[in-house]
């Protein structure tokens, strides 16, 4: 029997049995899902075309549209740390300087030698190439459209950046300035000239590219250097299903709380891209096994960018393909208009389009559906809500100012425009369910914190119900012992009647208007909070 065979046998008997077993195991809540306990072997690279991944998405319903809750979350509500995610400054605050580094580990292609061009691309609007630099390293070298200096290398640095603090597994993306006497081609090279097979690169075919770029005035050119990811690339992961060659992939994609998620993080940045084959898994080892890595990639086209261009109005606001609107249009002669149609953006070369006076996340959308996208539930979204509202003020100037924009009134912009957007989110998700947070019991006294409050979203609570209860956690049964109002929300002690309890299980249900948290406390050498689960208005 293959390891992967056994591994689901276990998983399906352990979710058959789960309504006679105990609510919480020895082990909750789970930080870490160790999900690289099988060696994978060797999988075979795999392809996903544009074009396959467009219309499987748009005309079919590829994975289990089943409205049932995350099952990779924890019993917090959390995701624990894995190979997919990495709880970073949603967790524990990072420090500017760690934010403004984010995944790079390095100052980017070594500057000791000429860069090697070992291959290049002459078509579409913004070409590239790849380069070794004198310590091997290997990077795809990616620029900005020609009449839109900064844009596309400040999206793709800034967003990667972003993207990294919130958790999610991306590449090394430097800003880098070079000019053409750095580069020489490898007699190896390879060109791809349209649709014609790659033919041997030669200098006039590296000329030919940069002609096509615009330059400084002190003639050096502007790009992104992308590090190859370590490990062996074998291709784009999926937003539905599982991996048939990974037997640690066994929980459904779009059942995973982090890509159900990864729609509020992408509306925040307009990153309407965000789909199958903008994703990268790659083999790596660690103990001695090989197993797979998840990888995000490609960001320029997310804030006003839309990599090869500014971004289209439409962006973020319709699928490429939804009929609907058309035909309202069509049928009320024009009378009727979505939203996008109307906006002004600023003259900013260096921005593109974005824009945060009409943008509504509630009707942002990407590019066309995304399975784990149409899968989140208010759960999942107040998830990432709270990463999103965990960039501070500070924090996102400072991330930005990693994009190099040397236009001041183009950067305190995009400033303004991150700042409003992640307003927007935390004030509306952070009020679709319970926002009771922060939740902790200190030397035997609860406190917490209402976030909705603590960022001006929603008046301070005057009032609050607790119910205490003791709780049966094989039957998982609540009797409720103990009631009380309270006007303040820290150090507030467990009532006595519980204090004296020896049952190793009890909890408290904190209301707010028609809101509730159920907390659940497990006695051990400590009083320690196993779960959380909240009310929501869907």
């Amino acid at each position: 029997m293959s390891s992967r065979i056994f591994i689901i046998i276990v998983w399906v008997i352990s979710m058959s049995t789960s309504v006679n077993a105990q609510k919480f195991l020895d082990d909750d809540p789970l930080i870490v899902d160790d999900d690289r306990l099988v060696d994978v072997g060797a999988p075979l690279r795999r392809g996903l075309s544009d074009y396959y991944d467009f219309f499987q998405n748009t005309f079919d319903t590829p994975g289990d549209r089943t409205r049932t809750g995350a099952l990779n979350a924890n019993t917090l509500g959390e995701v624990p740390d894995s190979s997919w995610f990495q709880n970073r400054h949603g967790r524990k605050r990072m420090t500017i300087d760690e934010l403004v580094r984010g995944p790079n580990r390095g100052d980017g292609p070594s500057r000791d030698g000429v860069w090697t061009v070992t291959d290049g691309k002459t078509e579409g609007v913004t070409p590239g190439f790849r380069i070794r630099d004198a310590r091997g390293d290997v990077y795809l070298i990616k620029f900005d459209p020609p009449g839109n200096a900064e844009m596309a290398t400040a999206a793709e640095v800034i967003s990667t950046k972003f993207f990294f603090a919130a958790g999610y597994n991306v590449p090394e993306n430097y800003l880098v300035f070079f000019q053409r006497s750095d580069l020489v081609v490898d007699p190896q090279a390879k060109v791809s000239v349209g649709l014609q097979r790659p033919r041997e690169m030669t200098d006039s075919d590296l000329d030919g590219i940069l002609s096509r770029l615009d330059k400084s005035p002190d003639g050096r050119y502007r790009a992104v250097a992308s590090k190859f990811l370590p490990g062996s690339l074998i291709g784009p992961f999926k937003y539905n299903g599982t991996r048939s060659d990974d037997p640690n992939d066994v929980i459904p994609h779009e059942h995973r709380r982090e890509l159900r998620g990864l729609q509020i993080l992408s509306a925040w940045l307009n990153h309407d891209d965000s789909r199958d084959v903008n994703t990268q898994d790659t083999v790596e080892m660690e103990g001695g096994r090989n197993y797979i890595r998840h990888y995000l990639i490609d960001f320029g086209s997310t804030l006003g960018s839309g990599s090869v261009s500014p971004q289209k109005p439409r962006a973020g606001w319709e699928y490429l393909w939804e009929p609907r609107p058309v035909v309202r249009r069509i049928f009320t002669l024009g009378l009727w208009d979505s939203p996008w149609i109307r906006i002004k953006y600023p003259d900013l070369p260096s921005i593109g389009r974005f824009e945060s006076k009409v943008f509504d996340p509630t009707q942002w959308k990407p590019e066309y559906p995304n399975p784990a996208f149409l899968n989140a539930l208010p759960d999942d979204r107040y998830w990432a809500a709270k990463i999103v509202m965990s960039f501070t003020d500070e924090d996102i100037r400072a991330i930005v100012g990693t994009g190099g924009l040397t236009d001041p009134p183009a950067e305190d912009y995009l400033i303004d425009v991150l700042i409003e957007r992640r307003n927007k989110i935390g004030r509306h998700y952070l009020n679709d369910v319970s926002s009771i947070d922060h939740i902790a019991l200190d030397d035997g006294q609860l406190k917490f914190e209402h976030l909705s409050s603590v960022y001006g979203f929603s008046p301070s609570p005057s009032q609050y119900t607790l119910e205490w209860f003791r709780f049966d956690n094989e039957k998982d049964e609540k009797t409720f012992v103990h009631t009380e109002l309270i006007s303040k929300n820290s150090g507030l002690p467990v009532p006595p009647v519980l204090q004296k309890d020896s049952s190793p299980y009890f909890g408290v249900e904190i209301r707010h208007e028609t809101h509730k948290v159920s907390v659940f406390v497990l006695r051990s050498t400590s009083l320690r909070i196993v779960g959380i689960e909240r009310s929501s208005n869907e």
